[in-house]
């Protein structure tokens, strides 16, 4: 550990712990011990922290009050993560149309701290306890420093939210960047004067860790890769927010000269689970989250997909306990090969909105097919377009927006039409639209494929 990182992990981060009256450097090594225990014992921690909620919940909160009263569960139900079962999911709709009744009366309101999460059209506002972001931040170091990410090591921060850069203009979070050795870029909007800038600073500043949107620094490093670039050497790449695919990750560590660490979380909720350097699936934060996958009301057996809920066993001022982020992924039973006993999530698939969702004559329903995000980078690949989302509007209808670069013909859309036909079938229609750019969505984020098509 350099001494810049170690005066900020065993100095400035406890004073800055005593300003705020937040707890990171004591959870922080709390966490640092507990992920070594074996697998049976964090089993325990957690259905210890979870039933020490579903008391608190039911005892405080009004929502889950009476929920668990018209269901006839009562807290002595929920003795494990198994039981969760017996109470409902809860979805973003039901955190908006209950907010009030979703805050504990256990804690006045000058002790929460609120949040929004999503983006514009589709924001929702959650609070939090100082606790609950000790917490969570600590869990995301920890995740961090399985990647070799130590507090105060330099930082080249890749981000898109327009929530998250307007508050880093704030005078605090300049100062706190400052200290922390991040330097964040906008990459709301991408061209390849805006990357050609960024390689420019990435030259110049030298991070030894690069992080951010999957997406974004995956177009940093096709620029690299493109124009020959190969004197960026960070340590380690972290992405998150968005889908890492295995074309994605290749890219990233042919420009970088180094590993990719994937790490998955949400605003609501925080850190969820992040890959360690054996690279063999995802560890769970389960002395914080309760993760389950779910397909069909039921929990699904390793190795297959189910959509997350997730329980935050550390949020006593609002519990989400059993809500739907939106993702696929598939749980796995594996135990890692580096030692630590936490248990593991075999992918992240993405967002249901990633998948396409086609009618199964067989099964009379619409079902989902996997991410055809690979289909797409593979005709990208072939064609000189620049940027691409396809949107699904209905089962059998596809709408493409598209920016063309130089060479573009009506041959290569008829390429990639009967590229999609082949993957899709005859039946889809294929409705391409170009435009001068092509702007993230709300969140930031640059998805590629978006289905207006619940499958799931």
């Amino acid at each position: 550990m350099g001494l810049y990182s170690a005066v900020m992990r065993n100095v400035t981060l406890p004073l800055y712990d005593l300003a705020r009256d937040t707890s990171r450097f004591q959870f922080g090594r709390v966490l640092n011990k507990t992920q070594w225990l074996p697998r049976k014992d964090i089993k325990k921690l957690q259905n210890q922290n979870l039933r020490l909620l579903i008391r608190h919940a039911y005892d405080t909160v009004p929502y889950y009050n009476r929920i668990m009263k018209q269901k006839g569960v009562f807290p002595d139900d929920v003795r494990c993560v198994e039981d969760l079962m017996k109470l409902p999911v809860l979805t973003k709709e039901d955190v908006r149309e209950n907010s009030a009744d979703l805050v504990s009366r256990g804690f006045p309101a000058k002790d929460l701290v609120s949040y929004t999460s999503g983006g514009s059209g589709d924001q929702l506002r959650f609070f939090v306890t100082k606790d609950q972001l000790s917490w969570e931040i600590a869990a995301e170091f920890r995740a961090y420093g399985w990647a070799d990410y130590k507090l105060g090591d330099k930082c080249f921060m890749f981000w898109a939210s327009p929530i998250d850069l307007s508050k880093y203009k704030t005078v605090q979070r300049r100062v706190t960047s400052k200290l922390e050795r991040v330097f964040v870029v906008d990459t709301y909007i991408i061209s390849n004067q805006v990357l050609a800038k960024f390689a420019s600073l990435l030259r110049a500043r030298h991070p030894k860790i690069i992080k951010g949107y999957t997406s974004s620094i995956y177009l940093m490093a096709k620029y690299l890769v493109d124009n020959g670039i190969d004197c960026v050497r960070p340590k380690a790449v972290i992405t998150t927010a968005e889908t890492l695919f295995g074309s994605m990750r290749a890219t990233i560590e042919e420009a970088f000269g180094c590993q990719v660490f994937d790490y998955y979380g949400s605003r609501e909720v925080g850190g969820l689970a992040a890959e360690c350097p054996e690279h063999s699936g995802y560890h769970i934060s389960a002395e914080n989250v309760a993760m389950e996958f779910v397909k069909d009301g039921q929990q699904v057996a390793a190795n297959e997909k189910g959509v997350v809920l997730v329980t935050s066993l550390r949020n006593y001022g609002m519990p989400l306990i059993r809500y739907r982020l939106g993702d696929v992924g598939s749980p796995s039973d594996k135990v890692c090969e580096c030692g630590r006993g936490l248990p593991m999530v075999n992918t992240i698939e993405g967002r249901i909105s990633d998948f396409m969702a086609v009618y199964d004559k067989k099964l009379g329903r619409v079902v989902p097919v996997g991410p055809i995000y690979p289909l797409i980078i593979y005709g990208l690949m072939k064609v000189p377009l620049r940027s691409v989302r396809v949107v699904q509007n209905t089962v059998n209808k596809l709408e493409i927006k598209a920016v063309k670069s130089p060479g573009y013909s009506q041959e290569h859309t008829d390429y990639l039409i009967n590229q999609m036909h082949s993957a899709l079938g005859e039946d889809v229609q294929i409705e391409f639209e170009f435009l001068d750019s092509l702007p993230p969505l709300p969140s930031g984020k640059r998805s590629t494929f978006v289905s207006k098509v619940n499958a799931f």
